[in-house]
């Protein structure tokens, strides 16, 4: 293995070297350099004198060479035994260039960097490292200030066919924390686009918070930038299922806000809502993301969430459990909760109807963990509204249960002597055994 001092004679017989590193990591150290017969002044990256972080810069090398876009960090010259690489210059990085909040700054880098990743991910390269120190500003053209390129790529993910030697193990760490996807934490080596949406989620966070992401927490933008918050929140959700899965799909919902950001968020509802019932493309999936980056919108959730039909509610359900399950579940616990305003008492049967629909859905589905999940919240908001046309409706639906729904619901109804017994009623039949001795007192 060569020593870090032939490593330097070889890069010095080319390059002046700075004495002050620009910046070193875990693997390499990045120096200003002046290229001896040209005079370019370019940053020069070099490896640390390990075999692993020879690996790394090595394959960084390789792949970067290979992204040719224009906001991808080129590299300009490299060592024949790929030891060290050299670069432009960089104004700064995202993190220092920072100047307050400028939405359109903040669309035009996301519109850059969304574009660069796609080109990557379409050759099954998955950076695993996007965050406001890894996107740095180079001069820019067309009067531009800036051209935003995505740099060091050593942690970068190949695909699986062309990963001759494996350099990150199960449980190592990837990813700067707060910007780092939660899968990668699991096995980065199985890291797919869905981590770099995530980590440019957080960068958007970060850039319209101005707060620094803590891992594994929250983070979404509010006030004057609160029409960002439903693409912040479908960017960065924990769950992988759950997340906005692709660059393409990412760069969409970036000019979808920029459209609709003068859009007042009741507006943007009832209008999605009439698309639904019009049969829209797109409406349903995009109030569901509105629902859920603004769960503690009480008024969102009553007066238009609970507003969608039957059959789409029932699709929803089908094509994801799960989502339809929690937000179904903050809408029962707004019902129990909060404050109904000035509105009709009798309107609370439509987002009880909606509950129910959602809840069935899940049940003839056999999603019987998530149905469960939400029977609990759906019981106590029956319960607690005690409207006489839902109760006769969850009457007759917990008549028809039958095994495994039926088992699965029972310990949830079970340990609630309320809604025992608000559901008890004399003369009442059920198929399911299980069911019948509970509202029975057995």
């Amino acid at each position: 293995m060569e020593g870090a001092s032939n490593i330097s004679i070889k890069a010095q017989e080319l390059y002046r070297l700075g004495a002050r590193t620009l910046g070193h990591g875990s693997y390499a150290q990045v120096f200003p350099a002046v290229h001896r017969k040209t005079h370019e002044e370019v940053a020069l990256k070099r490896a640390h004198n390990r075999q692993d972080a020879q690996d790394r810069i090595r394959r960084e090398i390789q792949d970067q060479k290979r992204l040719a876009h224009p906001n991808i960090m080129p590299i300009l010259d490299h060592d024949p035994g790929f030891l060290w690489y050299t670069m432009p210059r960089a104004i700064g990085t995202l993190k220092d260039l920072r100047e307050g909040s400028d939405e359109e700054e903040l669309a035009s880098i996301l519109l850059a960097i969304g574009e660069a990743l796609d080109v990557a991910h379409q050759l099954g390269l998955v950076h695993r490292d996007i965050s406001p120190q890894n996107i740095l500003a180079l001069p820019g053209d067309s009067g531009a200030k800036y051209r935003w390129v995505v740099a060091d790529w050593g942690m970068v993910r190949r695909p699986p066919e062309e990963a001759s030697r494996i350099l990150t193990r199960t449980g190592q760490g990837v990813g700067t924390p707060g910007f780092d996807a939660p899968e990668l934490s699991v096995d980065p080596r199985m890291a797919t686009p869905a981590v770099d949406v995530y980590s440019l989620g957080r960068v958007a966070a970060w850039y319209l918070t101005g707060r620094l992401p803590a891992s594994g927490v929250r983070l979404l933008p509010d006030a004057e930038f609160l029409h960002w918050r439903p693409f912040v929140n479908s960017c960065t959700q924990q769950d992988l299922l759950m997340r906005t899965q692709t660059m393409s799909e990412l760069r969409d919902m970036v000019q979808a806000v920029l459209i609709d950001r003068d859009e007042p968020v009741p507006t943007k509802a009832r209008r999605l809502v009439e698309g639904i019932v019009l049969g829209q493309e797109g409406s349903l999936e995009a109030l569901v993301r509105l629902v859920d980056a603004h769960q503690d919108d009480v008024s969102l959730y009553f007066d238009y969430f609970a507003q969608i039909p039957t059959g789409p509610t029932r699709s929803w359900c089908h094509s994801d459990p799960e989502r339809a399950a929690l937000l179904a579940a903050v809408l029962a616990r707004h019902l129990v909760s909060d404050s109904w305003g000035d509105r009709d008492k009798e309107y609370v049967s439509t987002p009880l109807a909606f509950l129910h629909t959602v809840l069935q859905a899940l049940v003839r589905d056999n999603n019987l963990g998530h149905a469960q999940d939400l029977a609990a919240d759906f019981f106590a908001a029956d319960v607690h509204w005690r409207d006489q046309e839902q109760r006769r409706r969850s009457l007759e639906w917990l008549a028809d249960l039958q095994a495994p729904a039926d088992r699965a619901l029972a310990p949830v109804l079970g340990a609630r002597p309320e809604a025992v017994e608000y559901y008890r009623e004399p003369g009442w039949q059920a198929r399911s055994v299980v069911l019948a001795a509970i509202l029975a007192g057995a």
